[in-house]
This record gives structure tokens, C-alpha cells and sequence, in this order.
């Protein structure tokens, strides 16, 4: 037990110093971000795209412009959602470059860990996958979308529906409505407002959508009559106006147009009352005046089409503004006019096709530019990944090390551990054979006192008769002697000897039986030698003198387990006090002694008892042994 308490110990001393040694991993995020997320503009920023908000007006690049200075100081995370909002409103004004620039700077030039910047990974690539869509929809379009699903469920992403979102988008731009409805559906089971009308309106704004494209108008009037309800629950009068605006369509290509026109000049009444008309819904509502043949409603609006064109400096929307112009002049018979208008369009599609073609090599430059700058990246990341190899290579090399180094302290403390075992067993055997040493002398002394008695009164035969059976029990004395062990059964064998030989010598003054174990019991049972016979010796010499009665001698051997129980029992006088005390005392000190030896040896109960039998109402003594027992 001691061993292995010194084990554990050394165990733990090894844990601490590994832990104490040990580099932090990469999911042990350092604490900057952690400190930064508490800050509050990193909050804000994360509420400002959590809202879904549209970042294609004035005010959204002033709040933008006064969140800036904070954002950019607050740390990586703070930075990243600042260039995520920034690029997500160039991306509405149709800034693709500057929107591509915007999302590269969303991450660290340092190579990043994604584990620790999941988000910004994540929202980075959503911004890039939606710019693409612009242009074409193609297999690396799918690679980067599965790559972006696989990372979003890798790091259990909070914002995954928007990347089922933008999957649902991808399929229905390619056609595949299947897929697109079943990504649209998870998008809403995995968004978790359950109170965000504004977004559910949105959700069923999307499965409207594929069932128009379907031509299944019922069940697209059914998700867009859901969109309604929902867009009514929530304050944004844009969203509701668009709500109305898709629903007139949807009226119109079932045939009711009266109920769809009613619906989108609802709508369109809306948006005008808060100046959010789009370029789009003017050249529409314009057409439909032309079509009533209200020419100067129809005129007026387109206009305004043309105005908010040239707010802009679009050239394509002012072309197609001029030639809606032109389509009324010539309904009207205002054949100059139209000429007058039909110029203008020709020229602004002129500049649009060489706007169109500059931005195409201005795209082709960034979409370059993007490309290098990930080349980059990933040979940045390869080398941080190489680092992180060597890393934790070098993290394993030291673990093994503190590993030997453990084993060899723990396998050189268990060797001085076992040679001081051995040296103390050493010991132990040559102080008990000291022991037996001290006590055979004790036994000559007394038995050689007796055979001087006899010679003294000249009793010749019984000094020979006496002193073969001496001879005999000394010889098996001196060979039990070279043993640490003796069977049981030859211990018993000389301690008969020894009552026999005494009891001739007090001319049979008392008798002795012995309670022996069955031969079949004790086969192979080993006991250390010369433990018995110093308590029969001292029951003959103290109790038995000065008694009027002829006195009786009792051995009771009972083993129980490994366990030998044997009771030394006399009628004699009891205990009385000695004369000499050092003398009478020696063979229960001796006894004793050899008892605790044997136990710390073996680890088993050793003990000795020894009761006057006066305080039971009886003459005598009654000496209790426990010795442990081995197989030999």
C-alpha cells in the first residue's frame, strides 16, 4: 500500500508538470477575442446583420463611417463584422470590386485558426459566394457552396441558415427547385427567432418563389398569403409594399388582373408615400399606364425612373428609361419625341456595353487580385499548419521524455524500495535466529539444573533415562534451529518430548494432555520454532510448585484459516509476584518480540495473551497464541 501510494503520488506530480508544459492548442482560444465579443460595438455590429437589414442607402454608410474607429480598434472580431457590413453595401450598390475588397479584409493577414474565427470564415465566404452568383453559376460555384455547408456544420455555426439560404438561392438561379425548396425549408427550421416576422416573411416569400417558377400558382399564393400575414406583424412598410407588389403579379398570372393591379398600386403607393420606389417598380408602373393608354401618368413615372437612373450614373437603367420614354411617344403619334428619346437610349446602351466591358476587366483584375492574394493565404496557412506539425511533434517528443523520465524515477525508487525490503528481511531473520539463539540457552540451563539434581541425589538410572530423552530433544531442537520454519507437526512432536522429559523429572507431580490438530489438517503447515514451549516451560516451573493438588497441563491447537490459535492452559497457582522479574519475564519479551517480527513479515495478526484464571473463580494461568502460518 505504501508503494503504491508513493506511485500515485509521483503519477500526479507527472500530470501537473505535462499540463504545466504543455503549448496551448488551438481550441484553447487566447483571450483577446473572448475579451473583445464583451465589448459593445461587437454587439452592435452583430445586431446590424442579425437585423438583415438592406445596406444600399446613405444613412446605413453613415452609421457604418461612425462605427468605424471603434470597430477597427476593438480586435479581429469586431474588424471582420465591420468589413462584412461594408462589403455587403457595396454589394447592394453593385460595387462588386469594392465589395470583393471588403470581404478579403474581413480576416487577419496573419494565417487564421479557423476554429477561433469560425464566424468571420464563414461570413467571408457567404459575401464572396453571393458576388459570384452575379456573374455565372458553374461547378466551382457547388465546391465552394459544399465546402461552405461542410464548415458551417463543423463548427456548429449560430448563423447556418444563412448558408441554407444561400444555398436555396444558388439552386433556384440554377434551376433545380427541388433542392432549392428542401434548402429554403431548412433554412427556416434552423432559424432560431421564432418572433422575427420580419424574416419568416421572407422565408415564405422564397418557397413562394419556386412554386411560381413551377407555374404552381395555387401553392405559391399560399406561402405568398403566409409571407403577407407575417410582413402585417412587423413594422417594415418596405417589406409589406414588396409582399403586395409579388402577390399583384401572382394575381395577374392567374388571370385576375383587376385584384393584381389593385395590389401593386397598393404597394406601390407605399413605397412612393416613403421614397423607397426602386428604379424598377417606376419603368413597371409606367408600362402599366401605357397600357391603360394614361400616357402622362405613364410619362410622369417614367421620369422618375429616369431620374433615379442618373442619380445613379447607371447607363444601362437610363437606357432602358429613354426607351420606355420613346414606347409612349410613339403610342402617342409624337413621332419627334420618340426619335428624340430612341438617340438618347442608343447612346446611354453604348456607354453601358463599354461601362459593362470596363467593369468585366475591372472584375477579371480583382477576381485576379483575389485569386493571388488566396495563393497566398494558402501557403501562409500551409506554413502555419507545417508549424503547427512541428508543434506538436515537438509537444509529443517532450511528452515522451517526461514520460521516461517518470518511468525511470518511479522504476529506481521501486528498486531501493525492494533492496531495503531485502536488507529488512535479512535482518528480521538474523535478529530472530538471535532470538532463538537467547532462548535455547535458557531451556539448556533449566533442564541441565534438573539433571544436576538428579546426579546430586545419586539417582543414576533416572539420570540416564532422563538425560536420553534430553539428548533426543536437543537434537531436534538444534536441527528446528537452522530454520526459520518448522512443520507443525514436528513442533508438536518435541513439545510432547519436553512435557515428558519434565514430567519425570517432578516424579509425575502433574499430568498434561495435548489437543492435536489432525495429521490430514496439518500437512504443510509451518510455524517459526520454539514459540510454544517457553509458556509450558513457565506453567511447570511457577505453577506447578507449592500446590496441593496434583496439577494438570492443557495444549489446544485449533487452526482457523492461516491462523494457527493456540491455548497454553494450567491449574496451578497463577501469577504470582516474581522475584525476580527480569527472569520470569524473559520468555514473554522474547516471545513478543519475535510475535511483532513475524507480523510486520508476514502481515498478518500476531499476538499473545496471558490471564489469570483468579479473576474466573479459578486456579491457573491461560496463555493465548496467534501465529501466522505458511506452506512449506
Amino acid at each position: 500500500m505504501h508503494i503504491g501510494r508513493q506511485a500515485i503520488l509521483l503519477f500526479i506530480c507527472f500530470c501537473c508538470t505535462f499540463c504545466a508544459c504543455r503549448p496551448k492548442s488551438a481550441d484553447q482560444q487566447p483571450s483577446g477575442p473572448a475579451d473583445v465579443a464583451a465589448a459593445p460595438v461587437v454587439k452592435e455590429l452583430q445586431h446590424l446583420i442579425d437585423s438583415g437589414a438592406n445596406w444600399d442607402g446613405p444613412q446605413a454608410m453613415d452609421r457604418l463611417a461612425r462605427l468605424k474607429g471603434s470597430a477597427l480598434q476593438a480586435g479581429p472580431v469586431a474588424s471582420g463584422y465591420y468589413y462584412y457590413l461594408e462589403g455587403m453595401h457595396y454589394w447592394y450598390a453593385d460595387s462588386n470590386q469594392a465589395a470583393i475588397s471588403s470581404f478579403t479584409r474581413m480576416l487577419p493577414v496573419k494565417p487564421t485558426d479557423t476554429s477561433q474565427l469560425a464566424d468571420l470564415v464563414i461570413l467571408q465566404q457567404l459575401g464572396l459566394l453571393q458576388i459570384r452568383l452575379a456573374s455565372k453559376i458553374d461547378d466551382s460555384t457547388f465546391t465552394r457552396l459544399f465546402h461552405l455547408i461542410a464548415l458551417a456544420e463543423k463548427y456548429q455555426y449560430a448563423g447556418s441558415w444563412r448558408v441554407y439560404d444561400l444555398a436555396a438561392e444558388i439552386y433556384f438561379r440554377f434551376g433545380d427547385y427541388d433542392k432549392a425548396e428542401t434548402y429554403a425549408a431548412m433554412a427556416r427550421d434552423s432559424y432560431p427567432a421564432a418572433d422575427d416576422y420580419f424574416r419568416l416573411s421572407l422565408f415564405m416569400e422564397e418557397r413562394s418563389r419556386i412554386y411560381e417558377r413551377r407555374h404552381q400558382y395555387r401553392q405559391a399564393l399560399q406561402y405568398q398569403d403566409s409571407a403577407l400575414q407575417y410582413a402585417l406583424q412587423q413594422p417594415d412598410t418596405v417589406r409589406l409594399a414588396t409582399v403586395y407588389s409579388a402577390l399583384g403579379v401572382l394575381y395577374e398570372k392567374t388571370g385576375d388582373k383587376p385584384r393584381g393591379h389593385a395590389l401593386m398600386e397598393k404597394a406601390f403607393n407605399i413605397k412612393e408615400k416613403i421614397n423607397k420606389v426602386s428604379f424598377q417598380e417606376y419603368i413597371n408602373y409606367g408600362q402599366l399606364h401605357q397600357e391603360k393608354k394614361d400616357y402622362p401618368l405613364a410619362l410622369q413615372y417614367l421620369h422618375k425612373a429616369l431620374e433615379k437612373a442618373r442619380q445613379a450614373n447607371n447607363n444601362g437603367n437610363m437606357s432602358v428609361a429613354f426607351n420606355g420614354i420613346y414606347q409612349v411617344y410613339y403610342d402617342k403619334g409624337d413621332y419627334k419625341n420618340a426619335v428624340r428619346y430612341l438617340d438618347s437610349a442608343a447612346e446611354t446602351a453604348l456607354a453601358e456595353q463599354e461601362d459593362r466591358q470596363l467593369r468585366k476587366i475591372v472584375e477579371i483584375q480583382a477576381l485576379n487580385e483575389l485569386k493571388v492574394q488566396q495563393h497566398k493565404t494558402q501557403d501562409l496557412s500551409r506554413q502555419y499548419n507545417n508549424q503547427a506539425i512541428i508543434a506538436r511533434q515537438q509537444q509529443v517528443i517532450l511528452l515522451i521524455i517526461i514520460i521516461l523520465l517518470v518511468l525511470g524515477l518511479l522504476i529506481t525508487f521501486l528498486l531501493i524500495r525492494q533492496r531495503k525490503l531485502v536488507t529488512q528481511k535479512m535482518s528480521i531473520e538474523l535478529e530472530q535466529r538471535l532470538l532463538r539463539s537467547q532462548m535455547e540457552p535458557h531451556f539448556i540451563f533449566n533442564t541441565l539444573s534438573v539433571l544436576q539434581s538428579f546426579i546430586r541425589r545419586d539417582e543414576k538410572e533416572k539420570s540416564v533415562k532422563y538425560l536420553n530423552k534430553f539428548a533426543r530433544l536437543l537434537r531436534l531442537n538444534l536441527e528446528n534451529s537452522r530454520h526459520n520454519l518448522v512443520r507443525l507437526q514436528q513442533e508438536t512432536e518435541a513439545l510432547e518430548n519436553y512435557l515428558s522429559l519434565q514430567a519425570v523429572r517432578f516424579d509425575n507431580l502433574f499430568g498434561y494432555t495435548i489437543h492435536d490438530i489432525p495429521s490430514e489438517e496439518s500437512s504443510g503447515i509451518c510455524i517459526p520454532p520454539m514459540l510454544l514451549q517457553p509458556f509450558v516451560e513457565n506453567a511447570i516451573q511457577h505453577g506447578m510448585r507449592n500446590i496441593a493438588h496434583r496439577g494438570h497441563i492443557a495444549i489446544t491447537l485449533q487452526l482457523q484459516g492461516d491462523l494457527l490459535h493456540c491455548v497454553i492452559e494450567d491449574n496451578g497457582q497463577g501469577l504470582q509476584p516474581a522475584k525476580n522479574k527480569e527472569k520470569n519475564s524473559l520468555s514473554s519479551i522474547i516471545t513478543q518480540e519475535r510475535l511483532k517480527i513475524l507480523s510486520i513479515q508476514t502481515g498478518k495478526l500476531a499476538s499473545l495473551t496471558i490471564t489469570d484464571k483468579a479473576g474466573e473463580g479459578r486456579t491457573g494461568v491461560r496463555v493465548t497464541l496467534i501465529i501466522p502460518t505458511q506452506r512449506c
